[in-house]
């Protein structure tokens, strides 16, 4: 969890092609537009 105007920077492997749901896991997040369906090749 981070706290407010905190970053983090990360590095990770996309290693399963097709839909993929980016997304926050809080809800109030969710619901406020963090998530996005996307497609990758």
């Amino acid at each position: 969890m981070l706290g407010c105007f905190q970053e983090i920077e990360f590095d990770f492997v996309a290693d399963n092609p097709g839909m993929t749901l980016f997304h926050c896991h809080q809800q109030l997040h969710m619901d406020f537009g963090f998530m996005a369906l996307f497609n990758y090749a």
